[in-house]
């Protein structure tokens, strides 16, 4: 190891934990850059304890932060799971005087890389109205033009308020690291470890690498002997696939542990989350509605609200209501969207046009229409489609995600009159093809109710759930031949009381 690299990490366990950019705050200071604006406001500051260790982190999604390793250990090695030290992390506020934008959230999980300077912050709850960062897919080229953001110390500030920017060149090679050389006096100090590095790619900021050592030249409390202010950064274009893997919400996740999920609503009126293990059976369930839940349609498929958090859709005395999730499968008062017919059933089908958005599908007076969702704090739904002129009355509807592993979400259809099931695929205009036989013997006395399980048991292939005439649960594993999906062997996951269960999503 070279003597330069043991110094900038030797610099990397000090004080505030690892260093990171550390930008001026005003024109009279060396940084040429200037204070960040609202098109950085994916940059996270990142409290460990009340004072201990300070970092910069970025948003990659609503819901996760990404940071350097050494923010949560020097030795760039944190445990996984719960940050060992209570951790604040404030996301969307360029000046942290201001609190009417952005988020204050705590950091519930860690996932750090396996061998870089990198970690995974999760937050209690998603941050909506705050875009994250675009993710770079190619290395930074030599002598590349990069901008850096953080909120460590100053030249002259030992906690300044306000992020800021600095202009570096970059040069990566076939490792991990991207050395930073400032282009003029910024340099990199400490509390800024894990800030973006930053490249435009036409009107886009693209994260290129996360700060990680710095020799800290010029920057306040260094020995002023020190003169050196080159710093390296951790790349991510070639762990690209490791960060969305973890920070893609999955689909019927209700918890946050990216398990789907199944919600069920009792004759007594009260509505339960069922937590998924993640082999398609279920945990000890957990009421998440009191009452008056007695012949809603309820259904739960996608972020209705912008924070990364699949939420509760449901038809209650013919309103049409978004439940925000609070980040545990819990739910926030409601939020109503429209007016259905009170006969009305719904689903949640997920993204039906590829427009990040989600969908409703929704059926009543014999006809089967479309909804488009906005996805907002305060959410919305256009003007019914009609994609489906009759026979729906009879059908039972549930979604399964991606049933044919072709980029779009597919629906799935019970005839109540003899049990027969259908698959429909999805379309690239929204709709859906014409039916395919899916399988038999999904009578309601059979087969009481159906519920599309997403992938529960985490294996790529959609499933299902469904309760059985002698009051049990079955699972059905789902399976595909060169036609499409098909149905799939079943196993019994609940023992009893299924009989009680008046609806299941």
């Amino acid at each position: 190891m070279s003597q330069f690299k043991r110094r900038l990490q030797a610099s990397a366990a000090i004080a505030f934990g690892a260093v990171g950019l550390s930008l001026l705050a005003s024109p009279s200071q060396a940084l040429p850059g200037p204070d960040a604006t609202a098109a950085h406001n994916f940059t996270a500051r990142i409290l460990v304890g009340d004072s201990e260790r300070a970092c910069t982190g970025t948003l990659v999604s609503q819901r996760w932060v990404l940071t350097a390793a050494t923010c949560f250990a020097a030795d760039g090695k944190p445990a996984a799971g719960k940050p060992a030290i209570a951790t604040t992390v404030t996301v969307g506020r360029t000046d942290l005087t201001q609190t009417t934008t952005g988020a204050v959230r705590t950091a519930v999980e860690l996932v750090p890389h396996a061998d870089r300077d990198l970690v995974l912050v999760k937050l209690s709850t998603g941050v909506a109205g705050v875009k994250p960062v675009a993710l770079a897919t190619t290395p930074v080229t030599a002598g590349q033009a990069v901008t850096a953001a953080g909120f460590g110390r100053t030249k002259t500030t030992w906690v300044p308020d306000k992020l800021h920017t600095g202009a570096f060149t970059a040069t990566g090679d076939s490792s991990a690291n991207i050395v930073l050389t400032p282009a003029g006096d910024a340099v990199i100090c400490q509390g800024d470890a894990g800030g973006p590095i930053l490249r435009a790619n036409g009107q886009t900021q693209e994260l290129v690498g996360v700060a990680s050592r710095s020799w800290q030249g010029g920057c306040l409390g260094t020995p002023a002997t020190e003169t050196r202010t080159g710093a390296v950064a951790t790349r991510i274009d070639d762990v690209r696939a490791w960060i969305t893997s973890n920070v893609t919400p999955v689909p019927g996740d209700m918890s946050g542990d990216n398990k789907p999920d199944l919600v069920a609503v009792d004759d007594t009126g009260k509505l339960f989350l069922y937590p998924g293990t993640g082999t398609g059976a279920l945990g000890t369930r957990i009421q998440i509605g009191s009452g008056g839940w007695s012949g809603a349609s309820v259904t739960h498929r996608g972020d209705w609200t912008g924070d990364g958090m699949e939420d509760i859709v449901a038809v209650v005395a013919g309103e049409l209501r978004v439940y925000p999730n609070r980040g545990d499968g819990t739910l926030a008062a409601p939020i109503k969207i429209g007016t259905l017919p009170t006969t009305a059933r719904i689903v949640g089908i997920g993204d039906t046009t590829l427009d990040g958005q989600p969908d409703l599908l929704a059926t009543y007076d014999d006809k089967l229409y479309r909804y488009a969702g906005t996805s907002a704090p305060t959410p919305s739904v256009g003007a019914p489609l009609l994609i489906g002129t009759g026979g729906w009355n009879v059908m039972t509807l549930t979604a399964p995600g991606d049933a044919n592993k072709d980029g779009r979400v597919d629906l799935l259809a019970r005839d109540t009159r003899d049990g027969i099931l259908y698959s429909y695929l999805g379309q690239p205009n929204g709709t859906f093809s014409d039916r395919t036989e899916f399988g038999r013997g999904y009578t309601v006395t059979n087969r009481p109710l159906i519920a599309g399980a997403a992938d529960a048991d985490r294996n790529g292939v959609a499933d299902m759930w469904a309760t059985a005439g002698d009051g049990t649960l079955k699972f059905y594993k789902g399976g595909s031949d060169i036609h499409g999906p098909i149905d799939g062997p079943s196993i019994e996951v609940g023992t009893g009381g299924w009989g009680a269960i008046k609806s299941i999503s």
